[in-house]
């Protein structure tokens, strides 16, 4: 077949004029990869070496030791794991006795000053000006104007009462602080002269509220309501604390039991053995091997050596190559669209420090399986493909377990959930059904998550906790793909599907337009959509684009559509009037106003595209043979549509559609004829170079015109002449006959 016979000549087609040269731009994306493995390699290097922190492992009680048998080089200390320390520093803060500074004067001072100012009502006859400047707030004062010999003794007995209950609040102490807020059941008490201790129950000890409370229930039991208050009064105008709150010598003592707690639980020597090959480990066993990490990293002096730096960017550049050479290879268009490329560069980084922060962030919450790697696969899936999306969270994956210390565990679940969750927008029609994908998420996330743990024999509480932040990963993941989406589409060229799904609709402004200005052009462009769509369908390529994109191609007729032969109903073709060049440039400018057009109605590039790249430069072949036969030499660029070429399966396969559509409407023709015809016209575009700039096979060439030739001698095979009866053997009709 000619198509065979074209396939190394296609190869040899040189670039088209003004395209970036495929070396420049590897040279400049070898330039983004190494700067996206460095900034990695700095995630995988550094996140052991903080001097507070304990190397951080990913295996767990009841997980296997894969590696060969661990032996100590030299002698550690095994340190307690961090948890079980910070309770034990917290038990040891607690039961640190306040230290409380006594005053053993303020008793002798406040019994005086309790009395003196009893002497003085007492011996002012209880006056009003005494009141006045002993207890001017006092309320109840009238009663005492006129003190009868009963109100005199019962005023000198609840004297004595309360006296005697000053003396012994005192004699145990009254702090300046409330009780309720000293939390154990003791206090330390320090004599500031003599420097003695001693320990007194917290029930001994009263503060100022208390012992106001104290003294009303004790005289509201034997006296009036009004010499209670007059006490009461008296009392808290003298009280005073004895017993003063230390928190220096309360923090002195916090500290001395803090450094009481040890920080370890035992010993290795040089040459034990740490842990067995195959060995199930324990809790025990964690902590020897955290220990040796970390002793490990301090006898290095917690220098990187450039062996080390070497290891771990190879690391990732072999991580790295994943995603490299599948876009090198299979997505040539993400990998020289610099966004695109910087897009998934993004995505690597980023996850690479979700990983980072979810080791050196100092929890025992299961806080990795939060890292966003799902809401990063449903992205990509809708901004790319499926496929692509498939190969990035593998990538991916493979980042989170190195840098997270061989997390085979970790990678694997969010693997799952980020392929199951990509795979669920594969078909997605409309925004709200992004939302759907949580539930795919969720389940991704359950099935390793419960392996795992049953292995493990781990606890109901711990399975539930980490399914509980395994969900919470779930539910934000569509909510944070549709905030990234947003953003992407509306600072970059990016049109996802479900942006065209929005222009996926006859009854938008410009094609009613064009239905009522351009009616033959407006049916064509409905018969091309089916065409068309079937053709995108049998390769592979984008069904939606494609269709979308034959809805707006030919959108600049709406300026002209007189000079079009489709709408030239009953109408004299005024190209035979004016100069082929000038019917070529009319022919021409449907393109340029298409795309005026189309911008004016902010119809995404995506679209756009179709518009120029349907006819791509192909040459008007009707105007350029008459120029040729009335002038002779012609200048052939005057005749050659401006371009650009079609770059995608999805242009390539409307410019065939187009012209196949076209051609379909001349003289009905034999179905060999008709593939003939179009076989021809493919291979003289294959010829012009029009599928220069696109990924179209020769396979796909091929399968684009069995379609065309399908649907097309369907609509227009051969139909058969019907006989018309003879008016004599008409049958007739009895109407009305019973």
């Amino acid at each position: 077949m000619a198509y065979e016979k074209l396939t190394k000549f296609k190869k040899q087609l040189s670039l088209p004029k003004g395209s970036e040269s495929p070396f420049n731009n590897l040279i400049r994306n070898i330039f983004v990869a190494f700067i996206s493995i460095l900034i990695c390699t700095f995630f995988l290097l550094f996140k052991f070496y903080s001097k507070d922190d304990i190397a951080s492992f990913s295996y767990e009680p009841g997980g296997i030791w894969s590696h060969k048998t661990l032996i100590a080089e030299y002698s550690y200390p095994i340190f307690k794991d961090k948890d079980t320390y910070l309770k034990e520093l917290e038990r040891a803060r607690e039961n640190v006795l306040p230290v409380f500074i006594e005053n053993p004067n303020v008793k002798t001072f406040v019994l005086n000053n309790f009395d003196s100012l009893f002497q003085r009502l007492l011996l002012q006859n209880f006056t009003p000006q005494v009141f006045e400047e002993v207890l001017p707030t006092f309320t109840s004062k009238n009663t005492f104007y006129q003190l009868t010999p009963e109100k005199n003794s019962s005023v000198q007995k609840a004297k004595a009462i309360t006296s005697k209950f000053l003396s012994n609040a005192y004699l145990s102490g009254v702090v300046d602080i409330p009780v309720k807020n000293i939390k154990s059941q003791e206090i330390v008490i320090v004599d500031n002269y003599s420097n003695k201790e001693k320990i007194l129950p917290k029930r001994y000890i009263t503060d100022k509220l208390k012992l106001i409370n104290d003294l009303k229930i004790l005289l509201q039991s034997s006296f009036k309501e009004d010499l209670v208050e007059l006490f009461v009064e008296l009392v808290n105008k003298v009280q005073v604390p004895s017993l003063i709150y230390s928190e220096e010598l309360t923090n002195k003592r916090i500290q001395i039991a803090e450094k009481s707690v040890p920080r370890t639980i035992g010993y290795v020597k040089a040459g034990e053995v740490i842990i067995q090959k195959g060995k199930t480990l324990t809790q025990d066993d964690i902590l020897k091997l955290k220990s040796y990490e970390k002793v490990k990293l301090l006898e290095k002096s917690q220098s990187i050596t450039f062996s080390t730096f070497i290891g771990s960017f190879l690391n990732v550049l072999s991580i790295y190559g994943i995603i490299f050479i599948y876009l090198l290879i299979l997505r040539k268009k993400i990998f020289n669209d610099l966004f695109q490329f910087g897009l998934i560069n993004i995505c690597f980084v980023l996850l690479g420090m979700f990983s980072w922060l979810s080791v050196v962030i100092q929890t025992e919450l299961p806080i990795r399986y939060l890292i966003v790697l799902p809401s990063i696969s449903i992205l990509l899936a809708i901004v790319f493909d499926s496929r692509t999306a498939f190969y990035s969270t593998i990538t991916f994956s493979l980042l989170i377990a190195s840098i997270r210390g061989n997390d085979f565990e970790t990678a694997l679940s969010l693997m799952l959930a980020g392929v199951v969750g990509a795979y669920s927008v594969r078909d997605i029609q409309s925004r709200t059904q992004m939302f759907r994908s949580m539930v795919f998420v969720a389940l991704g996330f359950i099935l390793p998550i419960f392996a795992f743990h049953f292995q493990k024999a781990a606890t109901t509480s711990n399975i539930f906790e980490h399914l509980s932040f395994a969900l919470l990963n779930s539910i934000l993941s569509p909510v944070i793909t549709y905030g990234l989406l947003f953003f992407i589409e509306n600072v970059s060229n990016i049109t996802t599907d479900l942006k065209l799904k929005e222009y996926d609709d006859i009854n938008h402004p410009l094609l009613q337009k064009l239905s009522e200005v351009a009616p033959g052009t407006y049916q064509h462009t409905l018969s091309l959509a089916l065409l068309a769509e079937s053709c995108a369908e049998a390769i592979g390529a984008n069904r939606l684009l494609t269709r979308v994109g034959v809805y707006f191609h030919d959108i600049g007729k709406i300026f002209r559509p007189e000079y079009f032969v489709e709408n030239q109903i009953e109408v004299e073709n005024k190209h035979e009037f004016i100069s082929p060049e000038k019917s070529a440039e009319i022919i021409k400018d449907h393109v340029i106003k298409g795309i005026e057009l189309a911008k004016q109605y902010r119809l995404p590039e995506r679209i756009i595209d179709f518009i120029p790249m349907h006819h791509g430069t192909s040459l008007i072949k009707h105007f350029y043979a008459k120029a040729l036969e009335k002038e002779g030499n012609v200048d052939e660029s005057l005749y050659r549509y401006p371009g650009p070429k079609p770059n995608s399966k999805e242009t390539v396969i409307v410019m065939i559609c187009d012209s196949a559509e076209a051609m379909s409407r001349l003289p009905a023709k034999s179905k060999e004829d008709l593939s003939q015809t179009l076989e021809k016209m493919i291979l003289n575009k294959l010829l012009d170079g029009q599928f220069d700039e696109s990924d179209i096979s020769m396979k796909d060439l091929k399968v684009i015109q069995e379609v065309c030739v399908r649907q097309l001698y369907g609509i227009l095979h051969p139909r058969v002449e019907y006989k018309e009866i003879p008016q004599n053997d008409a049958p007739t009709t009895n109407v009305g006959k019973q």
